[in-house]
């Protein structure tokens, strides 16, 4: 081939390549790179957001009840907390008086409404004791630990926070016979 053969320019024809036709993928990455990018950052952020518990208010008869600490200690009596004790003597029983102490405005009103659940929930762990285990040291202590657990536990609804409505029980009878 001659030098003069190279600088002919081709005849312009039926064929013209275009330069722009490797362009339309190149932008359509550049456009949806950012916008998948947002809208991933969208589902995660959303999917992390803590959720906003929104407390319900406890209402009995019509009128909301007021869990916020008093400052002065409210007290609730349950008597005549009788069951047998668990084992292979029947004959046996404990019979127990709570004094329940704790800060809650309508602490009374509160245990009042709950006390049949209450009730119920001591007796039930009261006759899972044998008298061997009310013969060991600490047993009083026990079932004081034991009662404040579930106590806690059927009151839940009514917690402020991680803080227990009831502060503190205290035996005024405990007999084991």
């Amino acid at each position: 081939m001659s030098a003069d053969q190279l600088d002919e320019l081709p005849a312009s024809g039926g064929s013209k390549n275009s330069g722009g036709g490797n362009l339309v993928p190149v932008l359509i990455a550049i456009v949806l790179a950012p916008a998948l990018t947002v809208a991933a950052m969208t589902f995660v952020i959303k999917m992390n957001k803590p959720e906003q518990v929104i407390k319900d208010q406890i209402i009995e008869g019509g009128q909301p009840l007021n869990m916020e600490p008093s400052g002065e200690e409210k007290f609730y009596e349950i008597k005549q907390l009788i069951t047998n004790l668990g084992g292979p003597i029947k004959s046996r029983y404990i019979n127990l008086e709570l004094r329940l102490e704790g800060l809650a405005g309508d602490f009374e009103k509160v245990l009042e409404m709950n006390e049949h659940r209450i009730r119920d929930k001591a007796l039930s762990i009261m006759g899972g004791y044998t008298y061997e285990d009310a013969q060991l040291d600490g047993f009083q202590e026990r079932v004081r630990i034991d009662l404040k657990k579930a106590f806690s536990m059927v009151l839940r609804k009514y917690r402020d926070g991680e803080s227990d409505l009831i502060r503190q029980i205290y035996f005024t009878q405990f007999v084991v016979q």
